[in-house]
């Protein structure tokens, strides 16, 4: 069986396989290698990425972060550090920020806090020792300090989903009041007398905040705000969301009423717990919630859809524009939800 090319670099002692190498077996220019290295690959012809890959692969050439980084003064890793990555809205703009930082020569390196304010902090001392490019935090809001010491090394802070307004840094999120607002406009044309709010504790998390304060304030408008109630659950704790349901149940007994979920983590709890207690949706509770999670739709359950693909999208590339230009004024980026109406919002329901 014949050597391949590795083998022979390998028995001759020569050292391991260079980008020139690579070139030369391939057929192509340095200046080629560097493009498809760096994910610029929609620019060649699929033959020319064909002898790309059988070149690499032929001499088990493997690229050099380490002389990279020296050349260009950086780490091309950018740090993501996200509350909850089983929320199906994390995974999703996880998508977004991947599908562009790639392509662009950097990688993303990941990290889970489940909302631990430690966790985070312990992340960003991390991602700094690794030398990160720059950060998309969902934060918990409690390590300000240690990202204001990132921002003044010059590596660009992008916020997603929690703004804090202390902190001068883009931010990346759905238009809560916005989408809030519209969905109980909506509901409350529908006829529904009380309406429950159910949500992870608030505080320190502005998405959370920002959508509570605009269901309180459009059921103060309408003049009815006896017809609000707004649960604050610990969903680390299954009793204490299976008796505020229930407290909401006995209260809202004859009445028209629908819970309001305030993240798809939430939703799904309450679906799960309805299923459980025997309740039917939307014949005993109705339901709606944000994020449109992949088995809404199934559930037929009405939601407000965050564009959370676009979010990713836009954060990272608020990051690489200020690696690229420096230095921008901080910009707030809200984009529009959309309220999605399916099984578990009966339209017209007064006077049913």
């Amino acid at each position: 069986m014949g050597k391949s090319n590795f083998d022979v670099y390998k028995s001759e002692g020569v050292k391991r396989p260079t980008i020139s190498d690579v070139a030369r077996t391939a057929g192509v220019s340095k200046t080629t290698i560097s493009r498809f290295l760096n994910g610029n690959v929609e620019v060649l012809a699929e033959g020319t990425r064909q002898k790309i890959v059988r070149a690499i692969a032929d001499l088990q050439y493997q690229p050099s972060r380490t002389a990279r980084s020296l050349k260009d003064g950086r780490s091309f890793l950018i740090g993501m550090i996200v509350a909850d990555i089983t929320n199906p809205y994390t995974t999703a703009i996880l998508r977004g920020a991947e599908n562009i930082c790639k392509p662009n020569g950097y990688s993303l390196l990941v990290c889970n806090t489940d909302n631990d304010p430690l966790k985070e902090r312990d992340y960003i001392f991390m991602l700094q020792s690794h030398q990160i490019d720059g950060l998309i935090i969902a934060t918990t809001g409690h390590n300000n300090e240690f990202l204001e010491r990132l921002a003044g090394n010059e590596i660009p802070v992008v916020l997603v989903d929690r703004k804090i307004p202390e902190l001068h840094f883009d931010t990346v999120s759905v238009d809560n009041q916005t989408a809030t607002q519209q969905a109980l406009f909506y509901l409350l044309d529908q006829g529904y007398e009380r309406i429950a709010f159910f949500t992870e504790p608030v505080y320190g998390v502005s998405s959370r905040e920002e959508r509570m304060s605009a269901f309180q304030a459009v059921l103060r408008s309408y003049g009815h705000p006896s017809v609000a109630d707004v649960f604050q659950v610990n969903l680390k704790n299954p009793v204490e969301l299976e008796a505020s349901l229930r407290g909401f149940l006995e209260s809202s007994a004859g009445y028209h009423r629908i819970v309001f979920a305030v993240n798809a983590v939430m939703l799904l709890h309450i679906e799960l717990l309805a299923q459980q207690l025997g309740i039917q949706i939307p014949k005993d509770l109705s339901l709606i919630g944000f994020d449109n999670p992949d088995w809404a739709p199934l559930l037929g359950i009405t939601v407000i859809a965050q564009p959370t693909y676009q979010i990713g999208v836009t954060a990272m590339e608020r990051v690489l524009l200020r690696l690229q230009q420096g230095p921008l004024r901080p910009s707030d980026f809200r984009l529009p939800g959309t309220l999605i109406v399916r099984d578990s919002t009966p339209g017209q329901v007064r006077g049913g």
